[in-house]
């Protein structure tokens, strides 16, 4: 599938890609840098809304398509414009040959996750969800594309003021349409500090002369600057990990190398077998970590008056972590590591990490100095 507009196919167009600052790079470094950034005035910003990528394409002959950022298993976008039919409806008077940029999400209930079980349904029952719950919006914060002209080599600048906000705004005032709310300077940094004090994700920064650049991660072009917590947390590793997904679906599907036998679950030898996928073979693209039987994550606890208490799973861990934290499990047990994270959250009596990763290992700690005092909850 493609859809052309002005020459070039956005459909099949790979995602720009956000900007970060490196693991090692202590907190207190990225709060600086990122402030420093915001402040400099060379940078539009707004808030980032906690659900999907999306590009919404209304294409030359009028009709709609919805894609994210990610293929699905057989290598192909997934076109889900039908699932979100009050969304396109609103949209009607958009010229075509034009393609929006932003995040499905739900307002009162924010999460990526909240939003792929609803999209990853069928398209009846996402419909059903939408209308027994709350229905999706759309947040719309770059054009990509307008009027049947690729408008991606204009600065954002030029994209957020003459198109998003001079051209389109008063075609996207509907109820279930967003629309960002740019600023920059020292507002953005105050944006930052509202929306971290309201519970949100953060914001998200772009260079003002920035054009869209897709696949391409410039360092300092965009940035996302989300919540971290502002101490970091010493845990033990605690035995238990979670079992790997299945199923492959990343986007590398043609040049995969990790296949089982549907029928038998035998492993193929390592090896390109899409070309035998495609042929109907009973055959099936599986993760890495599902071929080789390890862990997708391993839990971490901290002790609360001589018990251990379970503080997060971590999925960020190298490949002999997965491998031997079944294969070899006492090797790790009570092994302590320094974590950080987005936020500590407790919901329904259970402490997790948000998007939790190891700064580093303690070697020189013990379990017993992984206590629960620690944990402070914003």
């Amino acid at each position: 599938m493609k859809i052309v507009i002005d020459g070039y196919d956005f459909w099949n167009m790979p995602a720009m890609k956000y900007w970060s600052f490196s693991a090692s790079t202590p907190i207190e470094k990225r709060k600086s840098e990122a402030k420093r950034l915001v402040m400099s005035g060379d940078y539009y910003g707004s808030r980032k809304m906690d659900g999907i990528w999306s590009m919404l394409i209304k294409d030359s002959y009028g009709n709609f398509h919805l894609r994210s950022r990610t293929k699905g298993v057989d290598g192909s976008y997934v076109d889900k414009a039908d699932w979100i039919p009050h969304i396109c409806n609103e949209l009607t008077m958009i010229p075509n040959g034009t393609v929006l940029i932003g995040e499905i999400y739900f307002p009162n209930n924010e999460g990526s996750r909240n939003v792929t079980s609803v999209l990853n349904c069928l398209k009846e029952k996402c419909l059903e969800r939408q209308k027994c719950n709350e229905y999706l919006y759309f947040y719309i914060f770059d054009v990509l594309a307008y009027n049947g002209n690729n408008i991606m080599e204009k600065s954002f600048k030029e994209r957020i003021n003459n198109y998003l906000y001079y051209e389109l705004l008063d075609v996207l005032q509907d109820n279930h349409i967003e629309v960002a709310e740019y600023k920059r300077g020292e507002e953005l940094w105050n944006l930052y500090g509202e929306v971290i004090a309201s519970g949100g994700e953060g914001i998200v920064i772009t260079r003002m002369d920035a054009s869209y650049q897709p696949d391409k991660r410039t360092a300092k072009l965009t940035l996302k600057i989300k919540k971290e917590i502002a101490d970091t947390i010493d845990a033990f590793v605690d035995g238990n990990y979670k079992e790997p997904i299945k199923l492959y679906s990343g986007k590398e599907l043609k040049s995969w190398k990790y296949w089982i036998n549907q029928e038998t679950e035998q492993k193929l030898p390592e090896g390109i077998y899409y070309n035998d996928y495609i042929s109907k073979l009973p055959i099936i693209p599986v993760t890495k970590l599902y071929y080789y039987g390890w862990a997708s994550a391993v839990s971490f606890s901290v002790m609360q008056n001589g018990q251990p208490v379970h503080l997060a799973w971590i999925s960020g861990i190298a490949d002999q972590l997965k491998q031997e934290i079944i294969a070899n499990p006492q090797k790790w047990i009570g092994r302590v590591a320094e974590l950080t994270a987005m936020q500590i959250e407790h919901i329904n009596g259970e402490y997790s990490l948000r998007h939790g990763k190891i700064r580093c290992w303690r070697d020189d700690k013990h379990p017993k100095d992984c206590d629960f005092s620690q944990i402070k909850i914003d």
